[in-house]
C-alpha cells in the first residue's frame, strides 16, 4: 500500500515536469531541448523552466524518501512488519497553513507569467518552500505519539533554515511590491502612500505587541491579507508603468570670460564686442 503522502509527492513531481515542458515550449523552446533540459536545444525562458524542473526533482526525491520510510503511516509500517499491533496514530497537532501558502505561490507564478520573469521566479520559490515545509510538517506530526515531542523535532530541524529564509523572502517581496507602487505614483502621491503604509505597519505592530495572547490564526490571516494586498498593489503598479522622471542638469554652456559675460577669445583675453584691443588703444 502506497501512503497518501507519497502519492501526493509523486503527483506533484509529475506536475512539475509536465508544467516545465509546457512552459518551455510556450516560451520559445524546442521539444528536444526542453526534454533534454537544454542539453541539445533551447528551453525557452530559463528562470521559469528551471523552477518547474526543480519542483519536479525535489518532489520526486521527497516522494522516494517517503516511500522508503512508509510516510510514518502506522498501517503501512504494520503491513511490512507483519504484525497486528499497530503503533498509536495521533492526529495532527494543529492546522497547517502551508497548503494556503503553496496556493499563494501558484497565484504569484500565474501573475508572473504575464507580468515578468522576476515575479514568476518569486512565486516558484514560494511554492517550492511551501511544499518542503508541508512535507516536513506532515512527517513530524506522526513521528511519535506525543504532539509536543513532534513539535520539538520539527522546530529543531526547520528553525535554523526557515527563519532566515522567510525573513529574506518577505523583505524582498514587500520591497519589490511597494517599490512598484511608489514608482507608478506621482511624486506627491508616493510620499502620501509611504506615510500611510508606515502608519499602518506601526499600528499593526503596536496592536500585536500589546496583545501577546492574540489567536495565531488571526495573526496568520492578517499577514496573509497584507501580503496579498502588497502583491495586488505591486502588480497594478507594474502594469501602470513608472512615472516620468525629470532630468536634472542642462547642457554645458560655452566657456565664459573672466567676468562670465562674454565668451572668451581664443587667446584667452576675454574681450567682447565692446572691448578695445591693445592696438586700438595705442
Amino acid at each position: 500500500m502506497t501512503p497518501k503522502g507519497t502519492k501526493f509527492l509523486f503527483g506533484l513531481s509529475a506536475f512539475g515536469f509536465i508544467a516545465a515542458l509546457v512552459y518551455g515550449l510556450g516560451t520559445g523552446g524546442d521539444l528536444i531541448g526542453v526534454i533534454s533540459a537544454g542539453y541539445s536545444g533551447g528551453v525557452g525562458e530559463h528562470a521559469g523552466y528551471a523552477i518547474l524542473v526543480a519542483l519536479g526533482v525535489v518532489a520526486g526525491a521527497l516522494g522516494v524518501m517517503m516511500a522508503a520510510f512508509r510516510d510514518a503511516d502506522p498501517a503501512s509500517v504494520a503491513q511490512i512488519a507483519v504484525t497486528e499491533s499497530l503503533p498509536p496514530a495521533e492526529p495532527p497537532a494543529g492546522m497547517s497553513y502551508w497548503p494556503l501558502v503553496a496556493a499563494f505561490g501558484v497565484a504569484i507564478m500565474a501573475v508572473g507569467a504575464v507580468v515578468g520573469p522576476g515575479l514568476f521566479l518569486l512565486g516558484g520559490v514560494v511554492l517550492v518552500a511551501a511544499t518542503f515545509e508541508w512535507t516536513v510538517r506532515a512527517w513530524s506530526d506522526r513521528a511519535t505519539g506525543d504532539p509536543e515531542v513532534n513539535r520539538t523535532i520539527r522546530n529543531r530541524l526547520m528553525y535554523p533554515i526557515e527563519i532566515p529564509a522567510i525573513a529574506l523572502l518577505v523583505i524582498g517581496g514587500v520591497a519589490l511590491g511597494i517599490s512598484r507602487v511608489f514608482l507608478a505614483l506621482p511624486k506627491e502621491g508616493a510620499t502620501i502612500a509611504a506615510v500611510i503604509v508606515s502608519v499602518v505597519v506601526f499600528a499593526g505592530a503596536a496592536v500585536l505587541a500589546t496583545r501577546p495572547k492574540i489567536n495565531p490564526s488571526v495573526v496568520s490571516g492578517v499577514l496573509l491579507a497584507g501580503g496579498l494586498a502588497v502583491l495586488v498593489a505591486g502588480v497594478v503598479g507594474a502594469s501602470a508603468g513608472e512615472r516620468d522622471f525629470e532630468e536634472h542638469g542642462g547642457e554645458h554652456t560655452e566657456e565664459t570670460g573672466e567676468h562670465g559675460n562674454e565668451p572668451a577669445d581664443e587667446d584667452g583675453s576675454g574681450a567682447g564686442e565692446s572691448g578695445v584691443t591693445d592696438e586700438e588703444g595705442a
